[in-house]
């Protein structure tokens, strides 16, 4: 069994050529450098072994683990390299030793932070169950023997090893070029990512930077001053909890980063500042450097052609291809019809290289010319998400999220006035105030607009102009089914037919 205190852990990430090695390799020179202090013993998980080349003297406390990164499928069907069932060995076995001050884990460029931190509260089930079907979370083809050694009886790595602090390193000089980009990570970081990986290089950055608890600004030296600082207040507005120090040559400091005790899941949660907006809580706004924000709202919903439309000449939109693939020319999730395309074209020769290339080319090519129509018309769009409701489709929203040049659109679930009472709040509990905070008369009642908006220099009556244009008209109406205006004032706006709608068939909703 493990009694001991669960040690702490600083989970570290960001993109390859970030600076996470060099802050590593800074971190652990300094864990054996501390005035009137002993040295701290740290314990780290690397990706490459050679790549931290430090000194054999000053790392004598300090025991360095190389891992292989095992690709696991997850549950939205991403491919990440999280090492999720081998990292609750490792984590567990050096928590054992019971010698370790702080365990450091560097993800790989491409992995998601908040993928690997639900990792240390997966619940696994105690051994006997039938299947594994008692008390836990694990996923089913976890070797749930060996994870009980690892763990010493305990149910979740928490219990041994506690996620303490999330550290993001941005590259500031890349920032801008990383956001811009519409390019897949297996096409951004060749060798790094694996084929097939087709996550998007400016939504995973957006994923670091809002999930960690510390960002550390690099390759400051690169810029001037007034650029660094509009990179973080950026990165300030994108994550508002978070700490935020600039470092050259990874030069933090122990405390910024080691045994913080910042993490939290609840916290990490609510972290995005695009969600705090949207609760009304302020966001840090740099008005020196044109950062801001505002909500966007309307109690109308979208004419299906022209919101795509407008999207489609702003961003690369992704949708997901397993609702259906009828938005034909529009990129789905990650661009896998095209990849899909090409390797049943061809027989992965040179001929198929080339017109992947050129396919990788043409696309970058839209993204950039999208993202200079966009900020011409808009300024710097960063970030934008929020709920939508598409005229027709009344009993389910959409979801809109958007980093960068690229925006993903899909179907976020029914509008709490579409699901029965046993999906509802208890009555008189603060969940059911807010709930019916958002509920606006009896024929729209939860159906809404409410997207955040940050970014840099935002011409805001230029967007309102533009969405407010892609709104549902009562001329659009003309010769075509829908609820009687004599009705009520609203209900002209519900049960509308015959749109032409180019969006993904969504699935109806079921509460089986």
């Amino acid at each position: 069994s493990y009694d001991a205190a669960p040690v702490p852990v600083t989970l570290l990430s960001g993109f390859l050529g970030a600076g996470k090695t060099t802050l590593l390799k800074n971190v652990l020179e300094q864990t054996h450098v501390r005035q009137g202090e002993a040295p701290m013993k740290v314990a780290v998980l690397v990706n490459d072994m050679a790549a931290v080349n430090i000194d054999s003297q000053l790392v004598s406390n300090t025991r360095l683990l190389q891992r292989e990164a095992k690709m696991v499928e997850l549950h939205n069907g991403c491919i990440c390299c999280t090492l999720r069932e081998d990292l609750v060995k490792e984590l567990g076995d050096l928590a054992a030793e019971g010698k370790y001050d702080a365990i450091v884990v560097e993800s790989t460029g491409v992995s998601d932070p908040k993928e690997v931190a639900e990792t240390f509260a997966v619940e696994v089930p105690e051994m006997g169950d039938a299947e594994g079907e008692g008390e836990g979370n694990a996923p089913q083809d976890w070797e749930l023997e060996s994870i009980h050694k690892a763990l010493r009886g305990k149910s979740s790595l928490n219990e041994v090893a506690r996620l303490d602090t999330c550290v993001t390193c941005v590259d500031v000089a890349a920032f801008d070029s990383n956001l811009a980009t519409g390019k897949e990570l297996q096409e951004r970081f060749k060798g790094s990512a694996d084929e097939g990986d087709d996550r998007g290089v400016a939504p995973l950055l957006m994923s670091q930077i809002e999930f960690a608890d510390v960002i550390v600004l690099t390759k400051c030296d690169l810029l001037s001053a007034a650029e660094v600082a509009g990179v973080e207040g950026s990165v300030r507005a994108l994550n508002p909890g978070a700490k935020v120090v600039r470092a050259l040559q990874g030069d933090v400091t122990l405390s910024q980063v080691l045994r913080t005790g910042l993490f939290s899941m609840e916290k990490a949660s609510m972290a995005p500042g695009w969600l705090q907006k949207m609760n009304d809580v302020a966001i840090p706004e740099t008005e020196v450097y044109g950062i801001g924000s505002f909500v966007y709202k309307s109690r109308t919903p979208f004419h299906p052609l022209r919101l795509l439309n407008f999207m489609d000449d702003h961003f690369v939109v992704w949708m997901d291809d397993a609702q259906d693939d009828e938005a034909e020319g529009m990129e789905s999730e990650g661009g896998a019809n095209e990849v899909c395309a090409l390797d049943a074209a061809g027989d992965g020769g040179a001929g198929a290289q080339d017109d992947a290339e050129a396919e990788e080319a043409e696309r970058e090519r839209d993204a950039k010319e999208k993202t200079a129509r966009s900020r011409r018309a808009f300024g710097n769009i960063m970030r934008s998400k929020g709920y939508m409701w598409l005229a027709g489709r009344d009993a389910q929203m959409a979801e809109w999220s958007q980093a960068g040049a690229v925006g993903t659109f899909n179907c976020g679930g029914g509008w709490m006035s579409s699901l029965p009472p046993e999906f509802w709040p208890e009555e008189g509990t603060d969940i059911y105030a807010r709930v019916m905070k958002d509920f606006a008369g009896p024929d729209i009642k939860d159906r809404r607009q409410e997207v955040v908006i940050i970014g840099q220099n935002l011409k805001q009556d230029a967007i309102v102009a533009a969405l407010d244009a892609c709104l549902l008209k009562k001329e659009d109406l003309v010769h075509r089914r829908g609820r009687s205006a004599s009705v009520s004032e609203n209900a002209w706006m519900l049960d509308v037919q015959g749109l032409e709608d180019p969006f993904p068939h969504w699935p109806e909703l079921s509460f089986d």
